[in-house]
């Protein structure tokens, strides 16, 4: 996409560029109209996202955010290996649950679709904005 069709943001990133990421989604949401908490909520969802990406996939990783009528969505890719079922599926979290905190912080700060298997990971993040 380009400008006029709402692009905000397109990059590959790494281990070494997650703070300039999260920079970069904090003034993309910002521009696109987000503000407050639904902001900082929709910020800290990708960040998760983007976080997992380098964690557990593989590169290359990429970041598309843009704009449609009444939504800004943000994608998150890796190359692999997938996200394991117990993982992807898991619906509540145990106060001793350590890790596997980011799939279940994504759900309950912005509308999640992932697709994964062994050949990557597409991680789409939506949330409202007027």
């Amino acid at each position: 996409m380009d400008e006029v069709s709402g692009t905000l943001l397109s990059l590959e990133f790494d281990r070494s560029t997650i703070t300039m990421v999260r920079h970069m989604v904090t003034d993309s949401a910002r521009n696109a109209g987000l503000t407050g908490m639904a902001l900082e909520d929709y910020v800290l969802a990708v960040h998760e996202a983007v976080t997992n990406a380098v964690r557990y996939g593989n590169a290359p990783r990429g970041i598309a955010m843009w704009r449609e009528p009444g939504v800004l969505r943000c994608e998150v890719t890796d190359s692999g290996p997938g996200i394991p079922d117990r993982s992807l599926h898991r619906k509540r979290l145990s106060r001793f649950d350590f890790g596997g905190r980011g799939i279940w912080l994504m759900h309950r700060l912005s509308d999640v679709n992932i697709r994964t298997g062994p050949d990557g990971t597409r991680v789409l993040l939506s949330t409202p904005v007027s």
